[in-house]
């Protein structure tokens, strides 16, 4: 009987093309994605080659400048015919182009970059170009410009806002130039405005590193910005440990608790009030040595044996036992006395084992003594 049977040949996958990538349909300052996709034509069978997963590739698009119209600054104001009183001031209006981040500044380009688009600035389309100002006379007094508006404030309470709302301020500083003429002077004038957008901030002193009696000290928000006002001013840190009277003793300098005190090496003498006389140099040990007996002389300081120390007696010279090196590793002769040490301590240990060792007994003899004879009679008449 025949027995008939079919084999399925494997058929690998195949794939179309990748399609062309797709436009960018972005916002300028904003960076978008093209994509591209392929189709499966032919799906694998039996143990052909499996499709791939990835049926789609994305990358990013260029990123879209941003341009638009912004105000220059302002000219100086200008008196007609005068040197002081009301005048007028002009701005211009510039296309700038930006990146759409919030750290980009802008940078001023042609103004055909902006021929499309409508000068509103802010949102206003009316373009305030022109305006009055005044240039004080000698002993007037003047408001100055408006300051920028302040961050969004809030009410809080160790960190958490109490929900009254936040609000802006901003002020205009009077000039005074003569005093005789304070009682005429306008007040300084305060503005404020609403706000939602304010974040509860905790506030720190902060401080330098001291460069001898001083050091800089500042108030830093939680965020990282250093401010003005924030922190408690009773709990300002001293940025300056001056010492009164001031340290004018040779080799005297000023301590953190604002007292006078010595540099390594020397010490101290105080008066009966309490206040620093004098810095002495701190007596050496003195070491003759064998090597020169005409004055060589080895020292040891008992502080700070590190620093050069001046000749006293005049004769000679003077080095001090220092087991390191100017690289920081031991020198030759401390490896030499440790050896020397050691085999000293061997040797002890060897003479005090000799010394306390039990001497051995020594073997008793055999007792090689006869025994006496003894005799036997047997009754022999002739004994």
């Amino acid at each position: 009987m025949n027995i008939s049977c079919v084999v399925e040949c494997p058929v690998n996958c195949q794939l179309s093309d990748w399609s062309s990538w797709s436009d960018c349909s972005q916002t300028c300052g904003l960076t978008g994605k093209m994509i591209r996709r392929r189709t499966i034509n032919q799906p694998f069978q039996g143990d052909g080659r499996p499709c791939p997963s990835q049926m789609e590739q994305f990358k990013p698009c260029p990123v879209k400048p941003c341009y638009r119209w912004q105000y220059g600054q302002w000219s100086a104001c200008k008196v007609e015919d005068a040197q002081c009183g009301e005048g007028t001031r002009v701005r211009n209006i510039s296309c700038v182009v930006f990146d759409g981040s919030s750290e980009d500044v802008g940078k001023i380009v042609d103004e055909e970059f902006c021929g499309e688009i409508e000068p509103i600035i802010d949102g206003n389309k009316k373009m305030v170009l022109e305006e009055t100002c005044t240039v004080p006379c000698p002993g007037d007094c003047y408001l100055k410009e408006w300051s920028e508006w302040s961050l969004c404030q809030l009410t809080c309470v160790n960190g958490e806002d109490l929900g009254f709302g936040g609000i802006q301020v901003r002020s205009r500083a009077v000039i005074i130039q003569d005093l005789e003429n304070q009682h005429l002077c306008p007040e300084q004038a305060l503005e404020t405005r609403p706000c939602s957008d304010g974040h509860c901030y905790e506030y720190k002193w902060m401080a330098s590193p001291w460069k001898g009696s001083s050091r800089t000290v500042w108030c830093q928000r939680s965020d990282g910005l250093n401010v003005t006002g924030g922190c408690l001013v009773m709990r300002q840190p001293d940025a300056d440990r001056s010492c009164n009277p001031p340290c004018s003793q040779p080799h005297a300098y000023c301590s953190e608790t604002r007292t006078c005190s010595c540099e390594d090496g020397y010490t101290e003498v105080m008066s009966s009030d309490g206040t620093l006389e004098q810095c002495t140099l701190i007596p050496v040990v003195v070491m003759p040595t064998m090597e020169d007996k005409k004055g060589d002389v080895k020292t040891s300081r008992a502080v700070n044996p590190t620093q050069p120390s001046t000749n006293q007696s005049g004769r000679g010279r003077t080095w001090f036992l220092q087991p390191f090196g100017p690289d920081g590793r031991l020198k030759t002769w401390v490896y030499g006395v440790a050896a020397g040490a050691f085999v000293l301590l061997i040797f002890i240990v060897s003479m005090i084992y000799l010394a306390c060792k039990k001497p051995k007994k020594p073997q008793r003899r055999q007792n090689n003594r006869l025994k006496p004879l003894t005799l036997a009679y047997d009754g022999d008449a002739d004994m």
